[in-house]
């Protein structure tokens, strides 16, 4: 009985991460490349300016403009940015605070070529 017990957890563990990756592939927020946070433009600097537009705009925005108030958790790059060195990455113009819902039905859109 308790080898059994045992082995759930470890079943149940392989099965979440299986589930998870084919849930967002074609969403935009599948990983292949295994790469770091920071190295794809997310690091401390980002971080910092995502707390501080987050505090400055605490509501997302598409949820505003549906009459809703929901707390902004992500923060949305209107327009892409492409690589470290891009001012895109960083400029408060091009970022949009978004309720985790909205964030990730805008990525799908985006990642499926339905740009806004």
């Amino acid at each position: 009985m308790t080898r059994r017990l045992s082995a759930i957890p470890a079943r149940l563990g392989r099965l979440a991460s299986r589930t998870a990756s084919a849930v967002t592939v074609g969403t935009g927020f599948a990983r292949t490349d295994r790469s770091s946070s920071t190295a794809r433009g997310y690091g401390q600097d980002w971080r910092r300016v995502r707390e501080q537009v987050l505090a400055d705009e605490p509501l997302c925005r598409f949820c505003q403009a549906k009459g809703r108030v929901t707390a902004a958790t992500d923060l949305d790059h209107i327009r892409s940015f492409q690589g470290l060195d891009d001012p895109l990455r960083l400029d408060r113009s091009n970022l949009r605070p978004l309720c985790q819902p909205c964030h990730m039905a805008r990525t799908a859109r985006q990642a499926a070529g339905a740009y806004e």
